[in-house]
């Protein structure tokens, strides 16, 4: 098979994501890790300002490296980085879940590759804790893991194998620290295995042996808090600066969304926080502790009950030190409901001023365009800042972690200081859809997880906001888009309302290019089922659904979701561009009405005559509608099992692509995963009937999971000519992204192993560029490819 050189890019966001933990090296300057929940791990580099990604080679079958739960340094070896990171899918051949521990001898370019043969999820709940992974600083095979389910692990052969350690009784762990000389351990806990239905166990351990034998750290007393959805101390992050051991706690808050193992940020909200500060003894023992909790006011010995001080409606998350100015201490609130602080102490912890404060306070400023206030309802969008780091070296630089990209702060120490995004080149958001349009200004239309959708007109320059209302407020996670290839200013897209409620979910109508939008009313009183669905979905962050525009603008047919679920009970149609809606009647081959019927239904529009629809069901049953999708009749059995090729699940349930063919009636491609890729054929017999022809342009054991149209040639017309095919599968038994110029006979592999970007969820083609696509990925942000 031929291959043809490409370079990728990122049309740049930039940031997106959370981003759950950062790590100085703690003796050479200028070293700087960050981990993100879903894309991977980053290195900054100082000379150009920018990040740069270590992950962009895992490829869809193992997604682990997309997901790191603890990032570890060597302290002797500068170059030496180890990565912990899984997911879900990884499991033995007996079903036994794993995690990956990743080792770099070059900062990150390269790595091996160990089993942890434990659970691992760099996107559950815990994520936001730390630190997970250490190296014994007196013995260089030696690794600590604090596992989210399994305990605290050990290996001292860099991974070949592990051991358990017995902490306790507690599995489900947050952090690990080691002591120089090795022999003193601390770790952290929620608490889950030791503690009961209303109250937590204890989260916090010590062992003086090398981690033979755990007894329990003194630390505040865990009590009921009213309203909480499990009381008691989680221990979410330390810091050590050679003289103090330092450590934040939270209880699960009053809205958490996850009540059994929930911590952190990540369970939603948290409650009830502290700082704390440990002493050793002459021994090396912890000889006592106390609270420097910033706002609470402690007895004249600095420690409490907690009936003395009251409980804070929020919790602690990051905390950090800097051995280069002794004293200097920055901490940070969680889930503080009226705006996140940032604190400054310079007598480890006895005093704290606010350094940061919402907008009031610390001139936070935003480079990254869809962060400003004015696209926010007026606020900071900074929320979950459950770390921060002072530079070791240069105790001015302070970074500190959102639930969107990464901030920086200069001049910490000083009263002129400033805070602001640092994110270029990080791209950590979940890609669903990508159009490339006929014509117009707008190159590339993105629809994204949480944070909507973009319009790009400039491949180099980040879009001024995403998809939102006419006041800036943001709509989040879109599902999918249409427009007209004849008027591709009339775009139609599935928003969720955000997390604010200042945006509610359903159908969003731009006549300009995605530039503004309205919203279309939903349409209550069809029937139960849809008022019950429309409710959920006015609700913050709800899935909408799907939708499909005509050609002339004025039909929309509007597949309401259902979770990720799409039923034909729920397929409504606009016939006069959203003003009024009704029911869509489907029948079966039998001509059995079916539309009030639980099966799985998606519609896709034709890219040429506005009278007709297509309805596509499980296994492939096909339907057609000739009336402006008014009424379907299935044309076809199913081609394929039904429980095997689920056609009507939306958002990343989604693992199969249907394109239309710009410019042709009744002409679709299809890449059905393991089944293969096809082209659809419709040909109108009779009215309400249609003939299909279905073939396959691939080998028999070739896999396509997405396919995009592109320009067939540098002089081509997108809409007057054949296409070109890019597609994301596996062909001759090679997995990568392919192009063919002759409608599936002969392929062209276009990247290399380094080029592979973890789970993709879409792909277009550029209909006006030649030789470009696009990806929309689900770790690394929405790419393009052009031949090199």
């Amino acid at each position: 098979m031929k291959e043809t050189a490409y370079s990728y890019k990122n049309l740049p966001i930039p940031g997106g994501g959370y981003v759950t933990g950062f790590l100085f090296h703690p003796e050479k300057e200028n070293i700087l890790y960050i981990r993100t929940d879903i894309g991977g791990c980053y290195r900054f580099d100082y000379h150009d300002k920018r990040w740069y990604s270590l992950s962009e080679s895992v490829n869809m079958f193992d997604l682990s490296e997309t997901y790191p739960i603890a990032i570890a340094v060597a302290p002797k070896k500068p170059e030496r980085l180890y990565i912990a990171s899984g997911t879900d899918q990884s499991c033995d051949e007996n079903g036994h879940p794993w995690g990956k521990l990743s080792i770099s001898e070059d900062f990150g370019r390269n790595f091996i590759h160990r089993k942890i043969p434990f659970y691992v999820h760099g996107n559950m709940n815990g994520r936001g804790t730390g630190y997970r992974l250490i190296q014994d600083p007196s013995a260089e095979a030696t690794l600590y893991f604090a596992s989210q389910k399994d305990g605290l692990l050990r290996t001292e052969d860099l991974g070949v194998s592990w051991e358990k350690l017995q902490t306790g009784g507690e599995t489900y762990m947050t952090f690990v620290w080691c002591s120089e000389n090795g022999k003193t351990l601390i770790a952290g806990s929620a608490g889950v295995t030791t503690g009961n239905k209303r109250l937590r166990g204890h989260s916090l351990y010590v062992s003086y042996d090398k981690g033979e034998h755990f007894e329990k750290m003194p630390m505040p007393e865990s009590v009921e808090i009213d309203g909480s959805k499990w009381s008691g101390y989680v221990a979410q992050r330390y810091d050590y600066d050679g003289r103090f051991f330092y450590c934040t706690l939270a209880n699960t808050g009053r809205n958490s969304y996850v009540t059994d193992i929930g911590y952190n940020c990540d369970s939603g909200d948290v409650i009830g926080g502290r700082v704390i500060r440990y002493e050793f003894g002459d021994d090396g023992r912890i000889c006592g502790y106390k609270d420097i909790t910033p706002d609470c006011a402690a007895d004249a010995d600095g420690i409490y009950t907690i009936s003395q001080a009251q409980t804070l409606d929020y919790g602690f998350g990051g905390i950090s030190s800097c051995r280069s100015m002794p004293g200097l201490l920055a901490v940070s609130t969680l889930c503080r409901e009226e705006g996140d602080i940032l604190y400054l102490s310079r007598d480890y912890g006895e005093n704290w001023e606010v350094t940061m404060f919402d907008l009031s306070i610390g001139n936070l400023h935003f480079e990254t365009s869809y962060m400003k206030p004015e696209y926010n309802g007026g606020h900071s969008l900074l929320h979950w800042l459950s770390d921060v780091k002072i530079n070791p070296f240069h105790p001015d630089e302070v970074w500190f972690n959102s639930g969107t990209g990464v901030f920086v702060g200069n001049n910490f120490t000083r009263a002129d200081r400033s805070f602001c995004d640092c994110c270029r080149g990080i791209e950590e958001t979940v890609h669903l859809n990508v159009y490339g349009p006929v014509d117009g200004p707008v190159l590339a239309l993105d629809i994204v997880g949480d944070l909507g959708g973009f319009a790009f007109q400039s491949l180099s320059t980040p879009c001024e906001n995403s998809f939102a209302d006419s006041e800036g407020n943001r709509y989040i996670t879109c599902i999918n888009a249409d427009f007209s290839d004849l008027h591709p200013e009339t775009v139609v897209v599935t928003p969720r309302g955000n997390w604010k409620g200042k945006t509610r979910g359903g159908l969003i109508l731009s006549k300009d290019y995605g530039r503004t939008f309205d919203r279309i009313p939903l349409p209550y009183g069809i029937s139960d089922y849809l008022d019950e669905r429309f409710k959920l979905i006015e609700c913050p962050n709800v899935n909408s659904g799907w939708v499909a525009l005509s050609s002339d603008t004025k039909s929309i047919v509007y597949c309401v979701a259902d979770g990720i679920d799409l039923f034909a009970k729920g397929v409504i149609v606009s016939n006069d561009c959203g003003k009024s809606f009704h029911k869509v009647k489907i029948y079966d081959l039998e001509k059995k009405d079916i539309s009030d019927s639980g099966e799985h239904f998606k519609v896709y529009s034709d890219r040429v005559n506005a009278d007709v629809f297509y309805g596509f069901g499980d296994g492939l049953k096909l339907f057609y509608s000739c009336d402006k999708g008014n009424e379907f009749y299935q044309v076809t059995g199913t081609y394929f099992s039904e429980q095997e090729l689920c056609l009507g699940l939306i958002d990343c349930a989604n693992k199969t692509e249907i394109r239309g063919d710009g410019g042709k009636e009744g002409i679709f491609y299809l890449a059905l995963g393991k089944f293969g890729l096809y082209k659809l054929v419709f040909t109108q017999t009779e009215y309400k009937k249609a003939e299909v022809k279905l073939q396959k342009l691939a080998g028999s054991k070739d896999a396509a999971y997405r396919v995009g149209l592109g320009l067939l040639s540098e002089n081509s017309d997108y809409l007057g000519c054949d296409k070109a095919l890019y597609i994301c599968g596996t062909l001759e038994g090679v997995y990568g992204f392919f192009r063919s110029f002759d409608d599936g006979r002969s392929w062209e592999k276009i990247n290399n192993e380094e080029q592979q970007f973890g789970d993709i969820n879409s792909i277009d083609g550029d209909s006006r560029c030649f030789g470009r696509f696009y990806i929309a990925t689900g770790s690394f942000g929405l790419k393009y490819g052009e031949p090199v």
